[in-house]
């Protein structure tokens, strides 16, 4: 059988008589031979098909070249492997059909022994990158001197094995039927060249060269399921609010929530993970899940739909229908949240009989308390065919009814191995069907003719990258549950949200580098969950409908912990989420609930929210391009860490965000060069390639609110400042022409007027700088003024300055070094004794200036709400 070759944009691949043969890499002409190219499959435990012991297949070809390969095997099975190209990989993708009988698929070997042969070479070393969470094998990546491969299948449960000589195994173990009417798909497989850059991801990520993990983070993003989003998600979840605590059946209850929606709306939110009680229709004793939350699930309708006693499209309570009309009246999309292994219509069919995919489940109340896993309650089998068709088409359809934006999906246990159980009830079963029904939800226009937000919680940060990009708007947004005592800090601080920003940076370095998330679906988590439990004002508050438990314990009732909002901290929590998590903004505890807060809370901060959420949208570009700062590692006590958001074109231009964590400032020294993606002019260009650093935002309130340009620089440069202590920077790298300069422009301050006369008067007016600071002011010269600058005036005071000639393409400059006035007292200022500290007992004091007491009590007046 004739070779075919298929040309992708940065690689071409040929195929013989029994599939892929060769990879070129177009950058280097360099030939990955592929020797080999078999497959084996293992079912029912005891026989195993080798695809090389097979006759020759038959070859047919699609639209565009892409080969597929059929052959027959076991005298009732018929297996099609087809593959494509893409710009950058070989994907290959078994299908296994039987016309008689039901096996169970227990092992699929994707590449059985292949060999990989760069230019006749053998690898010189090949690493395996492994789950975190404890799975099995992410990928295998193969290395030559300057060129490596990457070899991976869409799931986390996969065994990578090198051998000698270049040979490489890629299997796993699906336990999953194969009938007849009902063929079985292997995940997709792929192959992939690229040239290594010789840096190391720095510790503690795996010891991965950047290019590998820029492959594997591309291989990711090609398959995200969902169509592209034009704007960031931007959701409020309900709960972190403690939103369950409102009972929507009162028309006190509804008051209260359409002021959360009110505030959402104003700060440019677009949904919310609505909640709450509804006693119309749900009560907490008729729940059947462990946590006991089954009352507020799809909008308060979970226990009559589990029962069989509501579907979408049957009447909805009136009080359900005003919230649902306000949503709509407010621009505001509601998601529901959902349990889907809850046991949908159990005993509701005739004869008491029950839909196929229940079974007995393996978690429960009961199993909490004894610490054992037993027979537990009925519950929905995530593997069974059966429920994969029926819940999404439920919700879709109760989208349609509600005008639900999307789901929000919690208590998603794997119930393999239950009791009477199929064989194939594995956990890769489980993974797999979950992740079929979520991709039904990723259609354009699934949620009431629009795209569906799809938010995952209970233990998907373990389900891996194809599971986010496949079966997910973003992956789990801390983790873990997001109260702040269910996580811990590695910073101490007086504020939650600062607390929780550095909670989820952490979380979105390790999606991003251990697990090779695109930033498409990293979470951007924001301010944080309120406390469940009762405040010490609030400990006997008497057993309720909310508070079941009473007597100061438990979940409280309809007033715990509604004025909680953090003014102060806020900003560093936004500014991080933004920063690390752009595309998906998860917001949390806003000032809503509490009357006070909500009238008082500041216009100044409402823009400040809108600017940042209004940035996300409008910097698409800079968002999906976000990387660790090659500086910094995983954030961390004491240490800085920060990412970029540059533009992929080489040109060093668009955003850095830097955070200081700790209670000291910390240094930023970050080189423009290729670590950053910088590609510096060519000499001979005669381009200055000079870049205006400019700092966007920053979490200190007292920073003016349009942001001031600190430093020009150039590719190749290095960008050098200091973050102050518990402080978030956002900063702006732009092309800089000094010939288009119209006025002076100063650069190491925020100054609000600059004039340069025609005698050369350069006049500074309302520069603003930290009381007693250093300063040091570089003043950027227009082209077409005075020949020099012969007197300087800073806020109306004579200053001294040093003349700058006009060095490699900058244009002329005056420095002004000195002091701002008054005594300084800096963020986070630190308490030394005199002669330093060895330990014990010490006692000392020490003195506020005046201006910092004025400014606290200008605070307070501002916002005068007691806590």
């Amino acid at each position: 059988m004739a070779s075919s070759a298929i040309a992708g944009a940065l690689l071409n691949a040929t195929f013989d008589e029994r599939g892929l043969a060769s990879l070129v890499l177009l950058a280097t002409a360099s030939v990955l031979n592929v020797e080999g190219d078999a497959f084996t499959l293992s079912l029912n435990g005891t026989s195993t098909i080798l695809s090389s012991s097979l006759p020759v297949p038959t070859r047919t070809f699609d639209a565009h070249g892409q080969p597929t390969y059929r052959y027959s095997a076991a005298g009732d099975l018929t297996v099609h492997v087809a593959y494509s190209v893409t710009d950058a990989f070989v994907s290959k993708q078994l299908t296994v059909s039987s016309a008689r009988h039901a096996h169970n698929v227990t092992n699929v070997t994707l590449f059985a022994g292949a060999r990989l042969l760069l230019d006749g070479a053998a690898p010189a070393e090949s690493v395996v990158a492994r789950s975190p969470a404890g799975l099995r094998d992410f990928a295998l990546f193969a290395r030559w001197s300057t060129t490596g491969a990457l070899i991976t299948a869409r799931n986390p449960f996969l065994t990578a094995t090198p051998h000698g000589g270049g040979g490489v195994t890629l299997s796993y173990e699906p336990m999953m039927p194969v009938a007849p009417a009902a063929p079985f798909s292997a995940d997709r497989a792929h192959i992939g060249l690229h040239l290594l850059t010789q840096r190391k991801m720095a510790p503690p990520a795996q010891p991965l060269d950047e290019a590998e993990h820029a492959a594997m983070q591309r291989c990711v993003r090609a398959a995200i399921a969902a169509p592209q989003r034009a704007s960031s998600v931007k959701i409020n979840v309900g709960w972190c609010e403690n939103d369950f605590q409102i009972d929507i059946s009162t028309a006190a209850g509804r008051a209260e929530y359409k002021r959360i929606i009110d505030r959402a709306a104003s700060l440019g939110i677009e949904s919310i993970l609505f909640a709450p009680r509804n006693s119309d229709v749900s009560s907490i004793g008729n729940g059947t899940d462990a946590w006991g939350w089954e009352q507020v699930l799809w909008f308060g309708m979970g226990e009559r739909l589990r029962m069989g006693l509501w579907a979408p499209g049957d009447p909805l309570p009136a009080s359900l229908t005003e919230m649902l009309d306000y949503f709509r009246l407010r621009g505001v999309r509601p998601v529901a949240y959902v349990y889907p292994i809850l046991a949908f219509l159990a005993g509701t069919l005739p004869g008491g009989a029950s839909p196929p995919w229940v079974v007995h489940g393996t978690y429960s109340s009961s199993d909490l308390a004894t610490k054992r896993l037993g027979l537990g309650p009925m519950r929905s089998d995530l593997a069974s065919p059966a429920l994969q068709q029926w819940l999404p088409k439920t919700m879709r359809r109760f989208a349609d009814q509600t005008g639900a934006g999307g789901f929000s999906f919690d208590y998603t246990y794997f119930e393999q191995g239950s009791p009477g159980g199929r064989p194939w009830r594995s956990q890769y079963a489980q993974w797999s069907g979950w992740r079929a029904i979520l991709a039904a939800l990723q259609q354009p226009k699934a949620c009431a003719g629009r795209q569906c937000v799809v938010d995952n919680r209970q233990a998907n940060h373990a389900w891996g990258p194809w599971m986010w990009a496949e079966g997910g708007t973003y992956a789990e947004p801390l983790q873990s549950d997001e109260q702040p005592g269910s996580w811990m800090f590695y910073e101490a601080d007086l504020k939650t949200d600062r607390l929780s920003a550095n909670r989820q940076r952490e979380t979105a370095w390790s999606y991003r580098v251990q697990s090779f998330a695109p930033a498409e679906v990293v979470p951007g988590f924001a301010l944080h969950q309120t406390d469940r439990d009762v405040s010490p004002a609030q400990k006997n508050v008497t057993a309720g409908p909310g508070c079941p438990r009473g007597g100061g314990t438990g979940r409280c009732a309809e007033l715990s912990r509604r004025r909680d909002f953090d003014l102060l901290g806020y900003r560093y929590s936004l500014l991080s989420a933004v920063g690390t998590g752009g595309a998906n903004l998860v917001l949390n505890m806003l000032p809503a609930r509490d009357e006070g807060e909500f009238a008082a809370f500041p216009a100044e901060d409402v823009a400040f929210f809108r600017q940042w959420l209004e940035w996300a949208d409008r910097s698409r570009d800079l968002v999906a391009s976000t990387r660790v700062l090659p500086s910094t590692s995983r954030p961390a006590a004491g240490s800085l860490d920060g990412v970029s958001l540059l533009r992929q074109d080489g040109s060093c231009t668009g955003a850095i965000f830097a955070f200081s964590p700790t209670a000291t400032p910390l240094n930023l020294s970050l080189a423009l060069d290729a670590s950053l993606g910088c590609s510096p002019p060519h000499p001979s260009s005669g381009v200055p390639g000079l870049l205006l650093l400019r700092q966007i935002g920053s979490s200190d309130r007292s920073e003016p609110a349009g942001g001031w340009a600190r430093q020009l620089l150039r590719a190749g440069d290095a960008l050098a400042l200091t973050v102050p202590p518990t402080t978030a920077l956002a900063l702006e790298l732009e092309p800089f022409d000094g010939a288009s300069l119209v006025a002076p422009l100063v650069l190491g301050a925020a100054a609000g007027a600059a004039s340069l006369s025609a005698d050369g008067a350069l006049s500074l007016s309302r520069v603003v700088g930290e009381q007693g600071a250093a300063a040091e002011l570089t003043v950027l010269l227009p082209p077409h003024g005075p020949g020099a600058v012969s007197r300087a005036t800073l806020n109306g005071k004579v200053v001294r300055f040093d003349a700058l000639p006009p060095l490699d393409g900058r244009p002329p400059a005056v420095r002004i070094r000195g002091a701002w006035a008054g005594e300084r007292f800096g963020r986070a200022h630190e308490i030394v004794a005199a002669g330093g500290f060895s330990g014990g007992r010490w006692t000392g004091t020490f003195s506020v200036p005046a201006a910092v007491l004025e400014q606290l009590a200008a605070r307070n007046r501002s916002y005068d709400l007691s806590y």
